[in-house]
């Protein structure tokens, strides 16, 4: 089915209350509504409580239609309000919802009201019957008296009778003047009215009298009077038997008081107030700083304080990895020099060369063997060892050394015969960088694997996220050969260290709740008379960082926000607004400022006179709805 054929059926029984229908109407979440009334109900004794629920309807683009079995007056109340009705157990088919929404359509945009020509009635009469032309003048006057009677003030000494003799004159206690519909006005009456403007609203229609401007301060007790004096007038002309003279004032008094109690019972039954509030959310935030204490069980949110505790977690991994290091063995190549000290004169002291000293040929680098003793200008010969293994250290004869810390032109070596015995062959070894590329990669494994497991210990406690640290344990890493050893796959293995610190979270975002609700109230966000409570909305960002941390000591800082919104209590309203004056109400009303969108009263039925409206003491005569402003 098209969801918007859905229809809602609301079932009314005789305890349910004109709100709670309204509330359904509202909370619908179809277009189409049914409201059956199943039971004897008093909301069918007025059709001011159906028209009450048609305007909601309307206002929220609802169709409804009223289903009323066996109760003609319940029947006849909604077809006087305007409402579609059906007598059967059936839903409506689609013709009476069509039908209901053309007079929704006609209820929301109303068509203007077109003045109909009725000239053309009077030229189809004969002409012995046609009116003549002062009673097409008058019949005009009366007709736009008619139309103008809510903006007139009526003369409190005209009385109208519908054919019925005329009192005398001085009956009553004021001169009344009648005008018989049915006879013919006097010659005097006929007076030329042609001059007379009867677009003129000052002026009576009928004779030409200007009219009393209406003043703003209106005398009530005139219409009453004029009504009561009326009434005796109209007993006296009345042929009523003598012994029944005496009851007519009991009687026009019994009918005055039948009035006012049917006025008094409409209003108590009938009139309804409807008023919409509208509410605003609006943002608040705190900061606070927690101290954490390990002796303490639950938060402390006077002093605040907050449980806090700290958990450690070592991860031991291992892994083998390929040796990628390369060395060098073999032999070194050996032989012997003469080195000669060339003599600045003949009275120099010889030369003290110690072992180890370094002496260098075509780049390569070989060592002393044994300290030796120069003389002037008496070559010495003495052996030597090249610093590293390889062929590339045998040297034919006949090539210079440099000696270290001397120049060539005093000290040098010569080789009279070849260095030979050099040799080298290479072999993979164990290097550090081999090592240094599986402890990274153990210890991002074995990190994550703790601080995982340090989150996922909650319970209760909740994590402060940058509290947690990690470390690789000291001299815990180990390898099965040593560095620079000849291997080809090795077992390097590590332990690692992870440590995060934990807060109490039982109790927590409620406390936060409370400290942003009791911000909002300290800032007064809402400036409205009362006592007010806040709600505030379910989502609140929170932040939790540590701040300081010094040997056992831990301060933890809390940064949150929320929106919150006044708690509009509807009974509440309800029992301040019953009994008031309308003034009093309306300034009641205006002075909840939950918004900077004045709230809305309406008076049903509109037409009421302002000087009568109070607000009903009944319950259900007012209605309150709430809004939020987004």
């Amino acid at each position: 089915m098209d969801e918007n054929k859905k229809i809602t059926k609301i079932v009314i029984s005789k305890e349910d209350e004109l709100t709670d229908i309204v509330s359904a109407i509202l909370d619908s979440q179809n277009e189409r509504i049914v409201l059956t009334f199943a039971e004897e109900t008093d909301l069918l004794i007025s059709p001011i409580n159906l028209k009450v629920l048609l305007e909601t309807a309307d206002e929220n683009e609802k169709l409804v239609v009223a289903q009323i079995i066996n109760n003609p007056t319940g029947q006849r109340n909604a077809v006087l309000a305007n409402m579609s009705t059906i007598d059967t157990p059936q839903f409506p088919d689609e013709e009476v919802w069509d039908r209901e929404e053309g007079n929704r359509a006609k209820r929301l945009n109303p068509p203007k009201r077109v003045e109909k020509e009725e000239k053309g009635k009077d030229e189809d009469l004969p002409k012995e019957e046609k009116p003549s032309d002062f009673q097409e003048r008058v019949n005009a006057a009366i007709k736009k008296n008619k139309q103008e009677r809510d903006i007139v003030e009526p003369k409190d000494d005209l009385l109208i009778a519908l054919d019925q003799d005329l009192p005398t004159e001085g009956e009553g206690e004021e001169e009344l003047k009648f005008i018989r519909l049915d006879e013919e006005p006097t010659a005097q009456e006929q007076a030329d009215l042609s001059k007379v403007d009867f677009e003129d609203k000052t002026r009576n229609p009928i004779t030409g009298e200007r009219k009393p401007k209406v003043k703003k301060n209106l005398d009530f007790s005139k219409p009453f009077k004029s009504f009561f004096a009326g009434i005796g007038g109209f007993f006296k002309k009345i042929p009523i038997p003598d012994k029944l003279k005496k009851l007519a004032p009991i009687i026009g008094i019994s009918v005055v008081i039948l009035a006012i109690l049917v006025g008094l019972i409409f209003f108590n039954t009938g009139v309804v107030v409807k008023v919409k509030i509208y509410v605003e959310a609006k943002e608040v935030g705190i900061e606070q700083n927690f101290v954490g204490d390990e002796n303490i069980k639950e938060i402390d949110f006077e002093e605040f304080k907050i449980p806090v505790k700290t958990e450690s977690v070592e991860k031991a991994r291992s892994t083998n990895v390929t040796a990628t290091g390369t060395a060098f063995r073999g032999e070194k190549a050996t032989g012997v020099v003469n080195i000669t000290y060339l003599c600045p004169d003949e009275a120099s002291e010889g030369l003290e060369i110690s072992a180890g000293t370094s002496l260098t040929s075509g780049g390569l680098s070989y060592t002393l063997d044994s300290a030796v003793s120069v003389e002037c200008n008496i070559p010495v010969e003495k052996s030597i060892t090249a610093i590293e293994v390889g062929e590339e250290y045998n040297l034919a004869a006949g090539k210079m050394f440099a000696i270290q810390g001397y120049s060539t032109n005093q000290v040098f070596g010569l080789n009279s015969s070849a260095l030979t015995g050099g040799s080298k062959e290479e072999y993979t070894v164990l290097s550090k960088a081999d090592v240094d590329k599986a402890v990274e990669e153990l210890k991002k494994l074995a990190i994550g694997e703790g601080e995982q497991e340090l989150k996922d210990l909650t319970g209760n406690w909740k994590i402060i996220e940058d509290s947690i640290t990690s470390k690789v344990v000291p001299d815990s890493i180990d390898t099965e050969v040593a560095i620079g050893a000849e291997a080809d796959s090795v077992s390097v293995s590590i332990k690692t260290e992870s440590k995060a610190s934990y807060f109490l979270n039982d109790g927590f975002d409620e406390g936060i709740s409370n400290l942003l609700t009791k911000k909002a109230k300290e800032e007064n966000l809402f400036e409205t008379e009362g006592d007010w409570d806040l709600e505030l909305g379910e989502e609140i960002e929170k932040e939790i960082s540590v701040v300081e941390s010094e040997g056992e000591g831990i301060t933890i800082k809390l940064t949150a926000k929320g929106v919150v919104k006044p708690k509009v209590n509807k009974e509440r309203i309800v029992e301040d607004l019953k009994g008031k004056s309308w003034e009093e109400g309306n300034g009641y009303i205006q002075s909840l400022s939950f918004s900077d969108k004045d709230a809305l009263v309406d008076f049903i039925p509109e037409w009421f006179p302002d000087w009568l409206r109070s607000f009903p003491s009944r319950k259900g005569g007012i209605i309150i709805e709430v809004e939020e402003v987004k």
